[in-house]
């Protein structure tokens, strides 16, 4: 599983999502969010991996800074990332703190209603955006595994083979599904929805492998295995942006 990492360079923090593979050299992603993915070669340390990133520090920030750029144009989100700041996780507000710590990190206390980010001096709201955006993807596979554990076997009497499970940064959408391949791509912002919200986005997709359209035929599919996908659609509609 991808672990989120985390240095700083300059005034900037640079989080990003550590995957070790089976390959020769190693490989950067900035993707249109911002969040950085690293694939390093397995058996390589993730202090050398480090070192790397340090090396691409400042192709990682141009890049995010140009996709930052071409975002203006987008309707703005309405969240703030100062201290106090409401934001969520798995449906619970929570409000965004900063603690010190010589490491930096994003730490969730859900019983105290709680995020926070842990560096040694506070961060800039661009930096705890930053590191929220990689800490919300660091958590989705974890949650959209155990969300098809629970969805897929609605699924069972239809002998479909088992999708596979993507993750991907989307402005206007929570998920996508390309039957032909049987790829499901999930926002990793659904992490911050209830669990229930999840399981009614992927369900949704899931369908799109049986009925591609949005016709009658698959809303009384969708219907059939959520009785109540109304209801969460309705929830997830008032999740704040």
């Amino acid at each position: 599983m991808p672990t989120l990492e985390t240095l700083a360079y300059g005034s900037h923090v640079i989080a990003y999502q550590l995957a070790f593979r089976a390959r020769r050299s190693i490989g950067f992603q900035v993707r249109p969010d911002g969040s950085v993915r690293v694939a390093a070669p397995a058996g390589t340390s993730r202090a050398w991996v480090a070192q790397q990133v340090l090396k691409k520090a400042d192709w990682i920030v141009g890049h995010q800074t140009a996709f930052r750029q071409r975002a203006a144009a987008a309707p703005p989100s309405n969240r703030s990332y100062e201290s106090g700041s409401l934001h969520y996780f798995q449906g619970q507000p929570l409000k965004l703190y900063h603690a010190d710590s010589p490491a930096v990190a994003v730490a969730c206390d859900c019983a105290a209603g709680k995020l926070v980010v842990l560096a040694p001096a506070p961060p800039t709201p661009a930096q705890a955006e930053t590191l929220l955006h990689g800490w919300y993807a660091a958590q989705a596979p974890a949650h959209f595994a155990a969300s098809l554990a629970r969805v897929w076997p609605r699924f069972a009497e239809f002998g479909l083979a088992q999708p596979t499970l993507l993750m991907r940064a989307m402005r206007t959408r929570w998920g996508s599904c390309t039957p032909r391949t049987g790829r499901i791509r999930l926002s990793p912002e659904l992490v911050r929805a209830a669990p229930g919200c999840l399981d009614y986005v992927l369900l949704h997709e899931c369908c799109h492998l049986l009925v591609p359209d949005h016709s009658a035929r698959f809303y009384a599919l969708q219907t059939k295995l959520l009785p109540d996908w109304q209801q969460w659609k309705a929830v997830l509609q008032k999740l704040p942006q």
